[in-house]
């Protein structure tokens, strides 16, 4: 039992890890509507909740606003 609970737990830390920095690098792709944006956006925060890790819903505004180009 502890060997598979501990790989769970390395398994989790990895995912925890690359949702982190898919939000930390999140941008919004070329020629990508608002609805897509705000799916993939909501997607990972989503997961990273699940997973434990929370951001306070102003950074979420914006890391939001700060992702979308001009256009």
């Amino acid at each position: 039992l502890v060997l598979p609970y501990e790989g769970s737990t390395k398994i989790k830390h990895n995912k925890l890890s690359l949702l982190a920095r898919k939000y930390k690098l999140f941008i919004m792709e070329e020629n990508e509507n608002i609805q897509k944006i705000l799916g993939r956006f909501h997607t990972i925060v989503n997961e990273l909740s699940f997973l434990g890790r929370t951001y306070e819903n102003f950074g979420h505004i914006d890391k939001l606003l700060c992702s979308l180009t001009r256009q």
